[in-house]
């Protein structure tokens, strides 16, 4: 067994351990190589931060049932510009200046409708929208406690809140202890860098090079504290092309769309012995909490069910 040290998230499998900023990632040997790809990002949370996932109750239930997390592909999220990268965002703001001040200069300048680096950037368009369509994500919350506005925005009166230490579900990503219900590439995981987008020509040249795709955000979500676990699937849907004389092009739009797969699932094989918490919305009635606490013992589950440390602020 031979161990190799790796910076950032460059892996080599031909390895049965990797050593990843200091921490030991085993890979479990009755895994073929070319079938496990995992990539930590570079930025990861303090080993003892708590990770949070707000869930109506039909997510619990999804959740008990199948013991697995789901990941939404990431062209349904309301950020349009997920999947964005620093360089695409610093190539567009520097584009847009550069025709501002040629557009100062008047004259045919003025009057004229003007792109710059047109083909550069809608490369990078491109590339961003191939990326959303073929990545998929679980978001959680990175916190030792609980947030009033995480359960404002990402929950009902009826809904819950499962917690888990970060060092914990790390472990169980690193050394593969799931399966994911469908083909994949690679895995990744960590927390979310923030930037101030509209300030992107302050940037240092080292974040520009280091933060990777789907992994950045606009310093507005910040509130969400946000750590990812990501999925990627380059080839993950089948398309199908129009045949002329057998189909219509309005067909084949409706053959697509409905072997598009919105969401994949990862299953934690322990999941019955992690140690999750379930944690009761702050305004949730005494007859719902039993309802959640009968089902939990249904399932044999021992996770720990409490009340939340916020109940009192929503009073």
């Amino acid at each position: 067994m031979k161990v190799l040290s790796v910076s950032k998230f460059r892996y080599n499998y031909i390895f049965n351990i990797i050593t990843f900023t200091d921490k030991l990632a085993v890979i479990p040997a009755n895994l073929k190589m070319n079938e496990l790809k995992i990539e930590p990002y570079y930025n990861q949370p303090k080993e003892d931060s708590f990770l949070y996932r707000y869930l109506t109750i039909d997510k619990l239930l999804d959740l008990l049932l199948s013991e697995r997390i789901s990941l939404v592909r990431l062209n349904m999220f309301n950020d349009k510009l997920e999947g964005s990268s620093l360089k695409h965002l610093l190539l567009n703001h520097i584009s847009e200046l550069t025709k501002k001040n040629m557009q100062s200069l008047g004259g045919t300048f003025g009057s004229i409708s003007l792109t710059v680096n047109p083909t550069e950037r809608n490369k990078h368009s491109r590339q961003r929208e191939v990326f959303q369509a073929t990545n998929y994500a679980s978001c959680w919350y990175i916190n030792n406690y609980e947030s009033v506005a995480m359960w404002q925005l990402y929950s009902k009166s009826d809904s819950v809140a499962i917690k888990i230490p970060y060092k914990v579900l790390n472990n169980e990503l690193l050394n593969g202890n799931f399966e994911i219900n469908s083909k994949y590439d690679k895995l990744k995981f960590g927390a979310i860098s923030y930037h101030r987008f509209k300030n992107i020509e302050n940037l240092e040249e080292a974040k520009i090079r280091t933060d990777a795709q789907g992994f950045i955000k606009d310093s507005s979500f910040e509130h969400e504290r946000e750590f990812r676990i990501m999925i990627e699937n380059k080839d993950s849907e089948k398309k199908y092309l129009e045949n002329r004389g057998i189909l219509l092009d309005e067909d084949v739009v409706k053959i697509n769309t409905s072997n598009e797969i919105k969401v994949k699932h990862l299953r934690l094989n322990n999941f019955k012995e992690l140690p999750f918490e379930i944690i009761f919305h702050p305004e949730c009635q005494k007859w719902h909490k039993k309802n959640i606490e009968k089902i939990i013992k249904q399932f044999n589950i021992k996770f720990n069910v409490i009340d939340s440390e916020l109940t009192n602020t929503f009073k």
